[in-house]
């Protein structure tokens, strides 16, 4: 059970707060951690859908208020990653994140089949990383700067910053919001006022689904919502039949291109089946919070006013009993005929060249066109096999060359661990694997144990401070390194490492 939990400040991660009560621990061990926090030493760990928060719960203190549902609705992503989800589909995610499924909820919202990805790294802002140091002498990650799309913050208007923290690993470490992958540095703003002004208003759309404050819709119903505002904009008809021509045009004349490409959200005009042709209609395409928000935005809605309205009417369907012009027998012999002209085509061949003849029979006649209708499956090619022996030469190879990166960078030294060297390179998990022998070994032998890392962080703290002409002193090396100013036995490392006159441990 854990003896305490830190204060989690308001919007932040619960990863964020899970990581300082690490840090403050002195945990080194990812499994002691786990076991410590939810009772269990190995399992899967999401930084936007952690799972197993009933177990978390119960391992809280005693005089512990905090609520699952808080933790949920405050300190998650599930708010904006279901907040155009059905009622059923919404509780059943939050079902799995109390009581744990065993498997990534990130497919279940749509991150796999998804053409809007959340971004790969945690992101922040300098200012309130600055502002956190001098109030609260730490600083944390912020839900809202994960937010696809956010491009700023929305308190002091600077560019959000990536860090090289993983943010969609499936074993996910945890690292703070700490001098080692944040600093106070704004960066420059080179977008265009309109981009600026577009973003603006994409985030307040953005922070009011992450209040969670509203009642879910059914996509047929968001549809129809859709089909009723176009509709007022002159790019429907009456009946609620869209002209997609002239509302694709409106759409990409209102957003610049630059902005939609920042967005993930490109429209390719010669494409038929582009996203935001597919995104009005009532199908069970998958469709990102965000492209709901630029379709709001783009009809003047704003996301409150688009949950609050629950009316709507969508089309307008006119019922028309039509006499066929063909019988059965008629339309069987001429799909037969279609079949025996065309040998070897699969059925979508077959429906190019008989399409309305395809389309009735398919639905009128659907077992009888089952029954003839031949289906031509290509055979997958089967994957070459890969040369484990220069898979592992060639991954030895990025992975020295991601340990000599990491121990010349400037700046705070970054220990030497299996995930940071797999960060550097670029890559996921998929370095451990066993048959990769030469790597793993290689990786098992330069990893630092936490005693080497503290000194090397020591010895550049002392050349830092003698750079800059500073006394160097034990107290003064202790907070360039990092490491607080109370810690005893890091003050008597320190010591013995300015005794040894920095030699090597």
């Amino acid at each position: 059970m854990m003896n305490f939990i830190p204060q989690i400040y308001s919007d932040e991660l619960l990863y964020s707060a899970l990581a300082r009560y690490k840090r403050m621990c002195g945990m080194v061990s990812r499994r002691a951690f786990l076991k410590d926090v939810y009772g269990e030493s190995k399992m899967l760990t999401s930084i936007f859908f952690p799972q197993y928060l009933q177990c978390l719960r119960e391992n809280l203190p005693p005089y512990s208020k905090v609520t699952v549902n808080e933790l949920v609705w405050n300190h998650t992503m599930l708010p904006f990653y279901t907040s155009f989800l059905s009622q059923e589909r919404s509780d059943s995610i939050h079902g799995m994140m109390v009581k744990g499924c065993g498997k990534s909820i990130e497919n279940l919202v749509g991150f796999s089949g998804g053409k809007v990805k959340p971004y790969n790294r945690l992101r922040y802002c300098p200012r309130c990383y600055s502002e956190d140091m001098d109030e609260f002498g730490e600083s944390f990650w912020r839900r809202l700067h994960q937010v696809p799309g956010v491009l700023y913050c929305p308190k002091h208007g600077v560019l959000l910053k990536s860090t090289i923290v993983p943010s969609t690993e499936k074993y996910a470490d945890y690292w703070c919001a700490d001098s080692d992958v944040c600093n106070a540095v704004v960066e420059n703003d080179t977008y265009a006022e309109r981009v600026k002004e577009l973003n603006r208003t994409y985030i307040q759309n953005a922070m009011f689904l992450m209040s969670g404050d509203y009642k879910k819709k059914e996509l047929h119903n968001i549809v129809d919502y859709y089909v009723d505002r176009l509709r007022e904009r002159g790019f429907a008809s009456q009946r609620g039949f869209i002209y997609v021509q002239d509302f694709v045009d409106e759409f990409l004349r209102f957003y610049p291109s630059d902005y939609l490409s920042l967005m993930q959200s490109d429209v390719n005009v010669t494409q038929k089946a582009n996203w935001l042709r597919l995104f009005v209609r009532n199908n069970g395409k998958n469709r990102s919070p965000l492209r709901h928000l630029l379709v709001l935005q783009f009809l003047g809605v704003s996301a409150e006013e688009f949950f609050h309205e629950q009316s709507a009417t969508g089309k307008i369907m006119a019922r028309v009993n039509h006499a066929p012009s063909f019988d059965l027998e008629q339309r069987r012999k001429a799909w037969l005929k279609i079949i025996e002209e065309n040998p070897g085509l699969n059925r979508s061949q077959l429906k190019e060249i008989g399409k309305g003849l395809h389309t009735w029979i398919y639905k009128h006649d659907r077992d009888w066109y089952d029954h003839v209708t031949p289906r031509v499956r290509k055979r997958k090619k089967r994957s070459p096999v890969i040369d484990w022996e220069k898979r592992d030469e060639e991954c030895l190879t990025l992975a020295k060359q991601a340990v000599e990166s990491i121990l010349n960078r400037e700046g705070k030294p970054i220990r030497v661990l299996p995930a940071t060297i797999r960060q550097e390179i670029g890559v996921r998990r998929w370095l451990d694997n066993p048959k990769l022998v030469r790597t793993r070994r290689f990786i098992q032998q330069v990893t630092e144990d936490i005693n080497s890392y503290r000194i090397r962080k020591i010895k550049w703290a002392i050349d830092e401070l003698e750079r800059e002409g500073m006394s160097v002193m034990v107290y003064k090396v202790q907070l360039r390194a990092g490491f607080g100013g109370n810690n005893k036995e890091l003050a008597k490392l320190i010591v013995r490492v300015l005794d040894i006159g920095h030699l090597s441990p």
